[in-house]
């Protein structure tokens, strides 16, 4: 099971990489505000009377803010390490994903501000707060999720900062792979796959690839013709009409 674990190296790697630092720290703002809404649901059910509970879910949810704040930070140096800007309706998803992510800390500290003022001993007071709790926990969930929703949408429908996965080598059938990079000009002129500089498609057509063909065969029906040839000189074959007539006397 351990040797399924990657190196120290490729781990490290991760940390250097802008774009998978940032896949990765987007999933630590996403379970503390699924946590802390838990959490939270608790506390308002026992009306913060578990000291233990509440002071827990305080916890969870200052660990959730910063997690946001390293995310969305992390989510700026990805954005300025692409190698292509998007366009379109992807910048347009980017853009919507960046202002939600830049402010979703705000959330999950105000959760864990009302959680926090609802250890104030006033009935009414420490009511309304737990409420308030509430309903910024269940926001948090919902923000989380757009926010989730736009980054998938622009990396698994638009491939912004996915890299060229995929597209360096495709599987066969079998257990091999073809290389599929990009070919210089003259490698993909001997390939036949790019025109030529008067416009001229060197791509093969039906009758280049039978005309080689048809060459063998008839270099292959001529050296059998010379050989059946040379056979018949060497072999002397009887003469019919010379025969021995004596055969034929009484």
């Amino acid at each position: 099971m351990f040797d399924l674990l990657p190196s120290f190296n490729d781990v490290f790697k991760t940390f250097e990489d802008p774009q998978r630092l940032h896949a990765m720290m987007v999933h630590i703002p996403i379970a503390f505000a699924l946590l802390g809404f838990v959490l939270t649901l608790g506390v308002t059910l026992t009306g913060s009377k578990a000291s233990g509970l509440r002071w827990t879910t305080v916890f969870i949810l200052l660990l959730g803010t910063l997690g946001a704040l390293w995310a969305s930070y992390t989510g700026e140096e990805s954005e300025a390490h692409l190698p292509i800007k998007p366009t379109g309706e992807a910048a347009d998803l980017l853009d919507r994903h960046k202002q939600l992510a830049e402010f979703f800390w705000i959330s999950l500290a105000a959760t864990g501000l009302f959680v926090l003022l609802s250890t104030v001993r006033v009935t009414w007071f420490r009511s309304v707060s737990l409420v308030f709790a509430l309903l910024c926990s269940i926001v948090s969930v919902g923000w989380v999720a757009s926010i989730a929703h736009y980054g998938g949408e622009i990396v698994y429908r638009h491939s912004v900062g996915v890299p060229s996965a995929g597209t360096d080598h495709i599987h066969t059938d079998g257990d091999e792979t073809k290389d599929n990079r990009p070919l210089d000009k003259d490698t993909a002129k001997d390939k036949a796959i790019i025109p030529d500089k008067d416009g001229d498609k060197s791509l093969p057509t039906p009758k280049d690839a039978v005309d080689p063909i048809k060459d063998a065969i008839k270099d292959k029906a001529s050296d059998i013709e010379k050989d059946i040839e040379k056979d018949s000189k060497e072999r002397k074959l009887p003469d019919i009409e010379s025969k021995d007539k004596s055969i034929f006397d009484p």
